[in-house]
């Protein structure tokens, strides 16, 4: 996947809400003429991404590639938890003592994956899993 500057500077203009290349330029807190002596010359302004990846929680992915972070449908992603610890139960991989429920252990499992992986959910969410 090859770096291109000038989709670069489109996403960085687009995030701090600027069409003019010097005025992002200032912005970021550079002379008004880095912007286009850096674009003119195909440069990747990577300070200036992690300067807009910091400020707007937008991945550098995003700014370097204009890809988007997928998104996880948590109840696809709870059904597939809870049929991944019935399929283990089956072939006797895991025992579940009586008092446990797989949906208590999906919902456990799904809280930690939530929690530990950036994966954005709202607060009404949260609370159901």
């Amino acid at each position: 996947m090859l770096l291109n500057s000038n989709e670069i500077f489109s996403r960085l203009l687009e995030l701090f809400k600027t069409n003019k290349v010097n005025e992002l330029s200032i912005l970021l807190g550079y002379t008004d003429s880095w912007g286009a002596s850096t674009k003119k010359r195909g440069g990747i302004p990577f300070e200036a991404c992690v300067i807009a990846s910091i400020k707007f929680d937008v991945s550098m992915d995003y700014i370097l590639f204009g890809k988007e972070k997928s998104s996880i449908d948590i109840n696809v992603l709870k059904m597939s938890i809870t049929e991944g610890i019935f399929a283990a139960m089956q072939s006797d991989m895991i025992t579940l003592s009586k008092d446990v429920k797989i949906s208590t252990m999906a919902n456990m499992i799904t809280s930690e994956i939530v929690e530990n992986c950036d994966i954005k959910t709202s607060d009404e969410i949260k609370k159901a899993i």
